[in-house]
């Protein structure tokens, strides 16, 4: 174990936009953070998921596919469990985890996972009994659900009410995030053995999917409720920027592909919190520890292109504070957790492609611990406003949808080719090019806006593609 001391620098938000008006003033001495960071494990690959067991055994999820386990200061040797029908590739592979609230009499714990079948990507959810260190006894809940080498979720978590909620991506087809006979862009509600709730959202419908609790997702990587309130939170990510915070509700419409960034529309809920430029937002946590009262109930939310935690204080429901915690220190940060030491267990994701350059050490899993080192912050005062800055036109659209691939300028980036001087390779005709926007290239990652953008605008788009030749 590797031993860090170290100082937290209090940063801001270059930019973003807020549901509500406010101004938040963050010098305030007697709330600065300060931490010790413990090198638990490095050398891993995405490490996805952090659990820990009330034995204080840490579990973690590698994205290959490999349920590992932390005791007494290291790593053992042999996998928890192997899955081995897993589909890991960009953004997919062995995902989300969590532990039942009655572990101590029934031992279960749930993933979800990648696979493949069929020439398709799909994602399941899987509940195991924990014993001797191994997980035994697969029983499949939920399969069959769309993934996508992008937005393919997957977050698990147990709520109060003891209902398992699963988080879902568009799989790149936007539009079905709007259809309830689909799971793409939904967050779904089972009971702890795989059954529908009676009290679901859709129960009654019958042309709905039973288990959804909301839709309008595009993809959600974070749950939180939180403390006192038991109110519902989501992190997920935006098309270019618009990356939201929401409060989840029974049933409701959270707008993607209609609405995004600040975009409003009756019925459909705008987010919360929005974030552009784009933070990232991962897994989400309220702090219920006693290591750090300065923490007691914030809102912690790990930063994946942010590289950063984001630290949320909230009084009412009226956000008072934000912080930029470890700003580009550790990279991509995808999982936090709380111990039952009261410290927080974070880890990276740098070897997320194409983001990231994969290269070694790969990833690890850090412990924030609180230190009595103190020195002088950076500390900012932020104001924001509840103004739309989106504008109509294909520039526009272009960037919201489709610069976060291929660049704002339709430069391209290392995986991804540019449009620029007519470097399309699958037809740089007009009409080759409305096929792809219309129906995407979903093998490539390119999603499919049929549906989900106008005829009108879809043209618009290629045009403005063929002004770049």
């Amino acid at each position: 174990m590797i031993k860090i001391k170290y100082l937290v620098c209090v940063a801001f938000i270059i930019a973003f936009v807020f549901a509500s008006s406010f101004t938040v003033n963050i010098n305030r001495a007697d709330e600065n953070v300060f931490f010790e960071i413990d090198t638990l494990a490095s050398n891993l690959t995405v490490p996805w998921q952090i659990v820990f067991l009330p034995d204080r055994t840490m579990l973690f999820t590698e994205r290959p596919g490999q349920v590992r386990l932390y005791r007494n200061g290291k790593i053992n040797e042999k996998p928890v469990l192997s899955v081995n029908d897993i589909k890991a590739e960009t953004k997919t592979g062995l995902l989300g985890m969590v532990i039942h609230p009655a572990f101590n009499k029934n031992h279960f714990i749930y993933l979800a996972h990648n696979y493949a079948e069929n020439n398709h990507l799909w994602l399941r959810v899987v509940r195991y009994e924990f014993k001797n260190d191994t997980l035994i006894h697969p029983k499949t809940l939920i399969e069959q659900i769309p993934a996508a080498r992008n937005h393919t979720g997957c977050r698990l978590i147990f709520g109060p009410d003891q209902k398992l909620y699963i988080s879902t991506g568009d799989a790149d087809q936007p539009v079905l995030a709007q259809d309830l006979k689909t799971y793409n862009g939904k967050i779904l509600r089972l009971n702890d053995d795989g059954s529908v709730p009676s009290d679901n959202s859709f129960v009654k419908n019958d042309t709905a999917r039973k288990e959804i609790w909301s839709y309008g997702h595009r993809n959600p990587q974070g749950f939180a409720f939180e403390t006192g309130t038991n109110k519902f939170y989501d992190t997920e990510h935006g098309p270019t920027g618009g990356d939201e915070v929401n409060i989840i509700e029974k049933g409701a419409n959270y707008g993607w592909p209609v609405i995004h960034h600040q975009e409003s529309k009756t019925g459909m809920i705008t987010p919360f919190l929005e974030y552009t430029p784009s933070i990232g937002p991962s897994e989400a946590i309220f702090y219920k520890g006693n290591a750090f009262p300065q923490l007691k109930n914030n809102l912690l939310i790990a930063c994946l292109r942010g590289e950063s935690i984001l630290r949320i204080e909230m009084d009412k429901g009226k956000v008072i504070k934000q912080e930029v915690l470890l700003k580009k220190q550790y990279g991509r940060i995808r999982s936090i957790v709380v111990g039952p030491d009261g410290y927080l267990y974070i880890s990276t994701s740098n070897f997320d492609m194409p983001e990231s350059k994969g290269e070694r050490p790969y990833d690890m899993i850090l412990r924030l611990r609180p230190s009595t080192t103190k020195n002088n912050q950076v500390a900012q005062t932020i104001t924001s406003n509840n103004k739309t800055t989106t504008t109509a036109g294909p520039a526009m659209m272009f960037k919201q949808l489709c610069a976060s691939c291929h660049g704002d300028k339709l430069q391209g980036s290392a995986t991804v080719y540019s449009l620029v001087g007519g470097k399309f390779k699958h037809g740089a005709d007009k009409q080759s090019i409305i096929n792809n926007i219309s129906n995407g290239i979903i093998d490539k990652g390119m999603p499919a806006w049929n549906g989900a953008i106008s005829k009108k605008d879809i043209e618009s788009l290629a045009d403005y593609m063929l002004r770049a030749k």
